[in-house]
């Protein structure tokens, strides 16, 4: 597998910064049952009630190197060549899923983009058997996350606010996974387009049984606002459209079945998740993603990722103030476990 390609970032990639600031904004829901234990803010920030009420500043756009003017991804059908990994069809029902997420231009979004490949696989595989010692018979499937649509504080010619990871860049990723006998999300933050575009772009990639999708409302805005200033949300309509699209991917292709992960760190981030529809094809998780005390984490878990078809938790390598512990987190007996 080559190097990772060059990049130039202005003060840094949207996604990364966006995600550090965002948490501030709403750290608990004002008509939630019960006082949280705690502010969620982040490390050296202070309240929104301490520091005015002013938006954070989005942060300078990247440029891709390889990439159109606007970002615009133009995915060949890619095949893993010479692999021979063949991944459950149902990973949920046999397995935790623990990913290490982030983007592979930069080390500010996460653990992916801070390691070289092999190195990065090796750390994984290495945590996913600590928790295979732990989490008794149920098993444990790696993966890798990466985002694949970043959003962007510049609209580009298309006007979408996002930038995409270059193909060649992305098969490498999709290679190593399936080398590796690892599944592998393609996270999607939406930016001014809508689920359905987006999930279309990736669709070639999800031909092979070991890409799965993951869906980001924190950066899905509405026409008149800008990724970072305010946080975004996805209803019940988008996440029901983009299952139905995967499902109807999947029987047209006779593809075994996907899972698709959305992430949440406020009520307003998915509205309406009571009409959400459960389809039989697609393996729906709700991810409780935003960094902080692990008692907050726990509250928050209760409350977005544990009535959902499928539980999900992110943990945060360098912003979690105490990072909960792996018997910790299995406590909590999410399907997926993310390290940011």
């Amino acid at each position: 597998m080559s190097g990772r390609k060059p990049i130039a970032l202005g003060a840094a990639l949207a996604g990364a910064v966006v995600a550090v600031v965002l948490i501030v904004l709403s750290p608990f829901d004002s008509d939630s049952p019960s006082a949280p234990p705690a502010v969620w803010h982040p490390p050296d920030s202070v309240p929104l009630a301490e520091r005015g009420d002013d938006p954070p500043a989005p942060a300078t756009p990247m440029a891709l190197a390889g990439e159109p003017a606007d970002g615009t991804p133009n995915p060949t059908p890619p095949q893993a060549e010479g692999c021979q990994f063949t991944p459950s069809p149902d990973p949920l029902t046999e397995a935790q899923l623990l990913s290490y997420y982030g983007n592979p231009y930069t080390a500010d979004m996460g653990i992916l983009g801070e390691l070289p490949p092999e190195a990065l696989v090796e750390k994984l595989k290495a945590h996913a058997q600590l928790y295979d010692s732990l989490n008794g018979p149920r098993g444990v499937q790696p993966a890798l996350h990466l985002v694949y649509a970043t959003a962007q504080s510049d609209p580009g010619r298309e006007g979408l606010y996002l930038l995409y990871v270059d193909d060649e860049t992305l098969r490498e990723y999709v290679q190593l996974a399936c080398e590796n006998g690892l599944l592998i999300f393609l996270d999607l933050q939406i930016g001014r387009s809508d689920v359905q575009s987006e999930l279309t772009k990736i669709l070639p990639y999800l031909e092979q049984p070991h890409v799965h999708a993951a869906l980001d409302p924190e950066f899905a805005m509405p026409q008149d606002e800008v990724p970072g200033q305010s946080i975004g949300s996805l209803d019940a309509a988008d996440v029901n459209a983009a299952q139905a699209l995967l499902q109807d991917f999947l029987e047209e292709g006779d593809l075994p079945d996907k899972v698709l992960i959305v992430h949440q760190f406020t009520k307003g981030m998915l509205t309406n998740p009571e009409l959400i529809d459960d389809l039989p094809r697609v393996k729906l998780v709700i991810d409780m993603d935003g960094f902080g005390p692990s008692e907050i984490k726990r509250v928050k878990y209760g409350w977005y990722a544990a009535p959902a078809e499928h539980s999900g938790i992110k943990l945060f390598f360098r912003q979690d103030t105490d990072l909960m512990s792996e018997q910790e987190v299995l406590e909590l007996n999410p399907d997926v476990i993310i390290y940011q």
